[in-house]
C-alpha cells in the first residue's frame, strides 16, 4: 500500500512577524461547493427575519424624554402605569406608559 504525504516548504507556512497574514487559497469553482446555494438561502432568510424582528421598537418612542443616557428604570410589578426612569444628569421622569406621555419629573 502506497501512502502519499503532503509536503509544504517551510517558507510558505512560517510567518516573518506576528502581524503577517498567511495567504488563504479559496476554490471558487461552483461544482466544488454543492451546498453554497442552500447556505446563501438560509443566510438570506435569517437576515430577513432579523430585519422584521427589529423593524419596530419593542416599547415605542417616548417623546420629550431624557437628553442624556438613561441609567436606571423602575417599574411596578402589579400595574404598568407608573414607570420611573433616571438619567445620568440626575433627572428622574415619571411616565404614563398607557398614553406614552411624561407625568412629571423630579
Amino acid at each position: 500500500m502506497k501512502v502519499k504525504a503532503l509536503s509544504r516548504s517551510q517558507s510558505s507556512t512560517t510567518r516573518s512577524s506576528i502581524h503577517d497574514l498567511r495567504p488563504t487559497h479559496k476554490n471558487l469553482n461552483p461544482s466544488s461547493h454543492p451546498q453554497a446555494r442552500a447556505r446563501e438561502y438560509t443566510r438570506a432568510v435569517t437576515a430577513a427575519k432579523l430585519d422584521r424582528m427589529f423593524a419596530q421598537p419593542f416599547l415605542g418612542e417616548l417623546k420629550g424624554g431624557h437628553v442624556d443616557a438613561v441609567s436606571c428604570l423602575a417599574i411596578c410589578r402589579t400595574n404598568l402605569c407608573p414607570v420611573a426612569s433616571g438619567c445620568v444628569d440626575g433627572v428622574i421622569w415619571i411616565w404614563d406608559m398607557q398614553h406614552r406621555k411624561m407625568v412629571t419629573n423630579l
